[in-house]
């Protein structure tokens, strides 16, 4: 059974040999929450995350990684979903700079596609107008 801290160390691994990021970082927490408990955490009310499922999210004020309760370590896309965390989490302690939250995830998703790829033979085709509408600053459908 893969316990949580050799899963986190297994993909600060991946991730040194695979990224820029310094990864010589203590470990995050991981707090585990139910679903709607998370989407509230994340869009502030139930109106706005009440129909949506958060699969996860990084509170850089308390180096905190939150996962839902459903989250299951055996299951690659649950894998990539904390490696994706992990990233955010790396990217507040190297203090790498956003001109805005959105740029946050410009790094993240390709590098999540490529660890599910190359780790489980997964092939994560998200939509491309999605990923550049949630990875850029500003209206990117303004021209």
């Amino acid at each position: 059974i893969i316990k949580m801290k050799e899963l986190l160390a297994a993909l600060l691994i991946w991730l040194s040999a695979n990224t820029y990021f310094n990864t010589d970082h203590d470990y995050p927490v991981v707090v585990f929450l139910p679903q709607e408990q998370l989407n509230e955490m994340y869009y502030q009310s139930g109106e706005h995350g009440s129909n949506k499922s958060l699969h996860g999210m990084y509170d850089k004020d308390n180096d905190t990684i939150y996962l839902p309760d459903t989250w299951d370590r055996r299951l690659p896309w649950d894998q990539s979903v904390l490696l994706h965390e992990v990233m955010h989490y790396l990217q507040d302690k190297n203090n790498i700079q956003f001109a805005c939250v959105a740029e946050m995830e410009r790094d993240v998703w390709p590098i999540q596609k490529h660890y599910l790829k190359t780790q489980h033979n997964i092939d994560w085709n998200y939509d491309e107008l999605w990923y550049k509408v949630i990875s850029t600053c500003g209206d990117v459908l303004t021209y």
